[in-house]
């Protein structure tokens, strides 16, 4: 992988966590949209509240809370893949993940469009699936090498 592909990488990293600071927006307008039908169902609305269906108090909720469900799942979505990208790892959801962003027109579609661009070169695969077969080193493996290292002799 060369240099411009770590630089572009870490850059699309970087717009992810913006696209999930923006997409945080959407899930606040989902609740005021829920808070808004809450009202028209208590009566907290100027007008005949005895009037109005319940339909037209239930539809503002049900779909404010439908857009706050989404809403947070895009942004959960846009930090996991972040994160990713930084890493180098979890390659297939840093692809679904941005041909889903590419339905949020017009910031969302270029930034899946570019990272998917981007990841789907061979190099930049190849560095997500190295990264993925390499072991995490830790404490106990540690211990392992020096011991194996000192030879038979240590094992008494």
């Amino acid at each position: 992988m060369t240099q411009e592909d770590e630089k572009q990488l870490g850059l699309l990293a970087t717009l992810h966590y913006v696209a999930a600071a923006l997409g945080g927006l959407v899930p606040i307008l989902g609740v005021a949209y829920a808070w808004l039908g809450a009202a028209v169902l208590l009566g907290k609305l100027p007008g005949d509240a005895s009037k109005t269906p319940n339909v037209i108090g239930w539809l503002p909720v049900v779909l404010g809370m439908l857009v706050l469900v989404m809403g947070v799942a895009a942004v959960a979505l846009n930090l996991m893949t972040a994160r990713s990208l930084r890493d180098r790892k979890r390659h297939t959801l840093c692809v679904v993940a941005s041909a889903i962003n590419c339905m949020h027109f017009p910031l969302g579609t270029l930034l899946g469009a570019f990272t998917l661009v981007v990841v789907c070169r061979p190099a930049v695969r190849a560095a997500f699936i190295s990264s993925a077969q390499v072991p995490p080193v830790t404490r106990f493996t540690d211990q392992r090498l020096e011991a194996s290292a000192a030879g038979p002799a240590a094992d008494a």
